[in-house]
């Protein structure tokens, strides 16, 4: 047997060419052998996850088709995470879910709590958002605050305790359960029946929290027809009942103690309306009520100009016409002091006409005026349900 390296250097034949095909192995180095191993152990840590997780939907749904399968496959080449690195198992899903839903929990009970109790620290005096009583002369802004020794002196001075003060008149008449209870509670009146201190004209116990819309608002009256001569400062205090209702309620300084002014919160009057509209009193009868102006309400009789208005008790069933005898000076007086209440004709603001203000007058049956009698005006007091 003659060697193979012999035949590579045998003669070639004249006018031939020999030709040699050489075969070259393709080689693997240990870069790609590595590599390959990588991806083989990728594929097959995909596969082992997927069977995972076939394993553990089969335990909860049951037995797995071929569709299904195809799908996951599917999926698994459009993300190349493992299902784990993605959501998990089932069991470590719900467990992020709970620590989630906990979380949330605590968070929403923290604010809850922090806002309560910032609610219930009040740091020094606010104004309140309530309406007034028409007219009233209000302190709405800090500008217009008098520290000095105005009518509300004594407010300013020290608000904070007026203000725990009025609480504990508030708390004290929720409980009051006769006459003899109220005691010192009210400010005096000169007009009042025995009977009208009945305590449960109050009605339902009034709140005085931060959660019940609690807020005050210190305020100026003045006689409406006799400037000058009588004022005073006072408080508007508004909120809710513990029946969800609202409540307005009036206090003063009066002995150097803050009372409640019954007359004015309970709204007291000689003669309740229906009384009034019933009796048609010829006398005049001290009236605390409520007052509307339209164009349509003024009449003459006779040769006097009369402004009508339609004045009505606090729940607005019981209503009559009323009207102003435009006779004198001192009666158009009273008429602009009205519609001023009532912001009626002005042309200062392009506000509407208020409706149902509170005003405190003196009224009559006239017989005398129109064809059966109407009531008549005899005096406006004052904006509002609180006497100088």
């Amino acid at each position: 047997m003659s060697d193979p390296e012999d035949k590579d250097h045998e003669e070639v034949p004249e006018g031939m060419v020999r030709k040699t095909r050489k075969v070259r192995k393709k080689r693997r180095g240990s870069h790609s052998t590595e590599e390959g191993r990588a991806q083989a152990d990728t594929l097959f840590s995909k596969g082992k996850n997927l069977l995972v997780g076939m394993e553990e939907e089969n335990d909860d749904f049951g037995h797995v088709d071929v569709a299904e399968q195809i799908r996951r496959l599917k999926k698994g080449k459009e993300d190349d995470r493992p299902l784990d690195e993605v959501w998990g198992t089932k069991k470590r899903s719900s467990s992020w879910l709970w620590i989630v839903l906990v979380g949330i929990i605590v968070l929403v009970m923290a604010t809850i709590v922090g806002v309560t109790r910032w609610l219930s620290q009040d740091a020094g005096p606010r104004l309140g958002n309530s309406s007034l009583n028409g007219g009233i002369e209000s302190v709405g802004s800090v500008e217009d605050i008098d520290l000095g020794e105005g009518p509300l002196g004594w407010f300013h001075e020290d608000s904070i305790q007026v203000l725990a003060d009025v609480r504990k008149v508030i708390a004290k008449i929720n409980e009051a359960e006769d006459r003899e209870s109220l005691g010192e509670l009210l400010r005096a009146s000169s007009k009042r029946r025995e009977g009208d201190l009945n305590p449960a004209l109050w009605g339902s116990e009034c709140l005085t929290n931060a959660t019940s819309h609690f807020r005050w608002q210190p305020s100026v009256v003045r006689m409406g027809s006799r400037v000058g001569e009588g004022e005073r400062g006072f408080l508007q205090i508004t909120g809710t009942r513990i029946d969800g209702a609202p409540y307005e309620a009036y206090f003063v300084k009066e002995d150097g103690r803050v009372k409640l002014d019954w007359d004015a919160t309970i709204g007291w009057s000689e003669m309740n309306f229906s009384e009034l509209l019933e009796q048609k009193p010829r006398r005049e009868v001290f009236l605390r009520c409520r007052v509307t102006k339209k164009a349509s309400f003024d009449q003459d009789f006779g040769d006097v100009n009369y402004s009508g208005y339609v004045i009505s008790g606090e729940d607005g069933e019981d209503f009559t016409l009323a009207y102003l005898p435009l006779d004198s000076e001192t009666k158009k007086t009273m008429d602009r002091g009205l519609r001023l209440l009532l912001n009626y004709g002005s042309f200062v603001t392009d506000q509407p006409p208020h409706q149902n203000q509170k005003a405190t007058l003196r009224v009559r049956y006239n017989a005398e005026i129109g064809k059966d009698g109407v009531f008549e005006i005899v005096e406006f007091l004052h904006d509002g349900w609180v006497s100088p």
